[in-house]
């Protein structure tokens, strides 16, 4: 929060509400005293709070539903209330058409999943958000996409591009940056909290939002 309101800009942190895999989800309740004061902090400081469906929710309807209820239920326990909800699923898990359905029939507001796991890019073909579209019932979706263009390990990842935290992963990653200011478009950037945890993490975080 403190690079981000340095830099004059909100960030969204999304969060877990229900764990729907044992060892890929997180294990920490919302209800918990801590994340309750971290919640009414990001909210007070003027930032947004949002949902990370849990790795079994992607196409599962039951398991979706109660991840956004508990969500709006401890968002509405503590006052929080924001213009818009959306968010982005656990490790980009994505159905189509069944996932987006989701997001839309629980009245999220928009989702930023829709990027390649293990390249940055334009996916999406734009950095722009744009409404979806239901192809098997032929109908627009009030749901808009918000392409997610960065997500650091697609980059550092041994198992992705592997570049590490070389200065080439660096340039990459502001390349993609400044490719979406060049065009007035929007460059969504996924950094996970366990990515912030080495002097290298947080140069590149600087470096990423000045």
């Amino acid at each position: 929060m403190d690079i981000n309101e340095r830099a004059g800009r909100p960030v969204a942190f999304y969060f877990i509400p229900e764990n729907t895999h044992p060892r890929l989800d997180n294990r920490t309740s919302l209800d918990q005293p801590r994340m309750r004061a971290l919640l009414r902090e990001i909210h007070a400081r003027g930032h947004e709070i949002g949902l990370h469906p849990g790795y079994n929710t992607y196409r599962h309807p039951d398991a979706y539903a109660r991840s956004v209820a508990t969500l709006r239920r401890v968002l509405d326990a503590e006052g929080i209330d924001q213009p818009q909800l959306g968010g982005r699923q656990h490790f980009l898990r994505w159905e189509t058409p069944t996932t987006a359905r989701l997001w839309d029939a629980n009245g999220l507001d928009y989702d930023t999943t829709l990027s390649y796991a293990d390249r940055p890019g334009f996916r999406c073909g734009t950095c722009r958000d744009y409404p979806l579209y239901d192809l098997t019932n032929r109908r627009p979706l009030r749901l808009r996409e918000r392409p997610l263009i960065v997500m650091e390990c697609s980059v550092i990842a041994e198992r992705y591009l592997g570049l590490g935290y070389s200065e080439q992963a660096l340039d990459l990653m502001q390349y993609y940056r400044d490719t979406c200011h060049r065009f007035q478009g929007d460059f969504s950037l996924l950094w996970h909290n366990s990515h912030l945890d080495s002097e290298a993490d947080w140069r590149f975080y600087r470096a990423l939002c000045a």
